[in-house]
């Protein structure tokens, strides 16, 4: 067998380094971000059906505000956290959704003039280490109005960049 010359020694190099790196970002990817693309309705406005998005897989711990993946039953959810242990949800005359008596949705989440009666009664009381999550899209019930809070375990992660946005309203 031949040795390797300079030009051989350099090949050999620059695939070792290219191997490197795909392993380098593969872990990064696997274990500590996840890309994913929208695929539904939910949060229409904010995040589109089509969009590409990064999101953080190690965060356990989740604040009001934080846009996440969850899953409930055998499907995969995207909402917003606006609700979290001990806040007390509620719903006013107007069908608007309150945490802590203080507005939360931009529009009214429920229609009573059309029958629609209070889910929520004098109010729910989001449970210890749960969170309550809310869709931009009122309308896709698809969040804890429909099966109540979520627990930690339930999130696959937060929405850390939207990476490529398909289209637009």
């Amino acid at each position: 067998m031949k040795p390797l010359g300079t030009v051989g020694r350099t090949w050999v190099r620059l695939a070792i380094k290219a191997v490197a790196i795909i392993a380098i970002i593969s872990i990064c990817f696997g274990v500590f971000v996840g890309m994913r693309r929208v695929s539904d309705i939910s949060m229409n406005g904010r995040l589109n059906d089509g969009d590409f998005v990064l999101f953080n897989r190690i965060t356990k711990s989740y604040n009001v505000g934080d846009v996440v993946f969850y899953s409930h039953g055998d499907r995969e959810y995207l909402s917003e956290i606006i609700a979290v242990e001990d806040d007390l949800v509620t719903v006013n005359e107007d069908g608007f959704l309150l945490v802590n008596d203080e507005i939360v949705s931009s529009a009214p989440v429920y229609d009573f003039t059309l029958g629609e009666t209070n889910p929520f009664g004098s109010g729910f009381r989001v449970p210890t280490n749960s969170y309550f999550v809310l869709n931009s899209n009122y309308e896709c019930m698809d969040d804890s109005r429909a099966f109540g809070a979520i627990s930690p375990s339930d999130i696959k992660g937060s929405i850390i960049a939207l990476m490529l946005r398909t289209r637009s309203f």
